[in-house]
């Protein structure tokens, strides 16, 4: 690999159109602090490979609210749960 580019070279490459494809996925992290809380703490991390390019946490008043965030039926069966205890 090239590690060093004279000033002609960095110029003919700029003029280049370059496409990369990679396919981003969003993770989301939902808790409820408290079983009297219907506060929801979401964590939304965006990949893109093995690499994490952002994170965000947002908080929702209700699970209703950050289902209704990404038009998500309350009745849908997406969710796995993690760390629950199994009676």
């Amino acid at each position: 690999m090239k590690e060093l580019y004279n000033r002609t070279e960095v110029e003919l490459l700029a003029a280049q159109k370059f496409t990369f494809i990679a396919h981003p996925v969003l993770h989301v992290t939902a808790v409820r602090k408290s079983v009297e809380s219907e506060s929801i703490t979401a964590t939304f991390e965006i990949e893109i490979g093995e690499y994490v390019i952002g994170e965000l946490t947002i908080q929702y008043d209700t699970i209703e609210r950050l289902l209704d965030a990404f038009d998500i039926a309350d009745h849908a069966e997406i969710f796995e749960l993690e760390g629950m205890d199994k009676a």
